[in-house]
């Protein structure tokens, strides 16, 4: 995003060498390069479980399928870039991994159970104990969680019942951006947005 700033590979490939250190290289690196330009808060890393091999959003953008191995590796990352003074971010609560749809466009609806999404909330359940600064909400529904069929975004169950109340969450926590198809309604990025806050957000991306 910033010209002269470092390229580096996406998460799947840092996350596939089963590296500590190059994760922790990595974070320090970004943290370093974005607070020299002025960038103080960064959306990373991605939580989210690669689990369906159409999901059109994921992808190379998760560090694996393994809940333990991801979760020890959004862990590393946190520290890393929290302990160059960087807010890190785990997105997209409460996982983002089982869509086959692109929430850039529609609303995306997972129709797993409790228990399996249980699976996906674990790299979440690991950033929160190291302490993340901020996590940010999917723009997905998830029946299983909110029966209404409200976006993560928009609901007041998973934003603040589960996040929240449940696993103790208490930084910041952000929407995914409100232009995207997955979270408008008729109502318009207004209502939208005031359906953000309503749920328990406390920024609008």
């Amino acid at each position: 995003q910033f010209a002269g700033c470092t390229q580096l590979p996406p998460l799947a490939a840092l996350g596939s060498l089963g590296d500590v250190l190059a994760l922790r290289v990595a974070a320090r690196l970004t943290a370093r390069e974005a607070l020299a330009v002025g960038v103080n808060w960064t959306y990373a890393p991605v939580a989210d479980l690669d689990l369906e091999p159409a999901n059109p959003i994921v992808g190379t953008r998760s560090l694996g399928r393994d809940p333990d191995v991801v979760a020890a590796a959004v862990t590393e990352m946190i520290d890393a870039l929290q302990g160059e003074g960087m807010l890190a971010c785990a997105k997209h609560f409460p996982g983002h991994g089982r869509t086959t749809t692109d929430s850039h466009a529609v609303l995306p609806v997972v129709h797993a159970t409790r228990e399996e999404l249980q699976v996906d909330l674990t790299p979440f359940v690991a950033a929160i104990d190291a302490g993340v600064a901020s996590i940010m909400t999917a723009h997905v529904a998830y029946p299983a969680l909110d029966p209404s069929g409200a976006p993560a975004t928009c609901s007041p169950a998973i934003v603040n019942a589960l996040l929240r109340e449940e696993l103790g969450f208490e930084g910041l926590i952000v929407t995914d951006a409100l232009v995207m198809g997955g979270v408008q309604d008729e109502g318009g990025e207004g209502h939208t947005a005031a359906r953000a806050l309503a749920a328990g957000c406390d920024l609008l991306l």
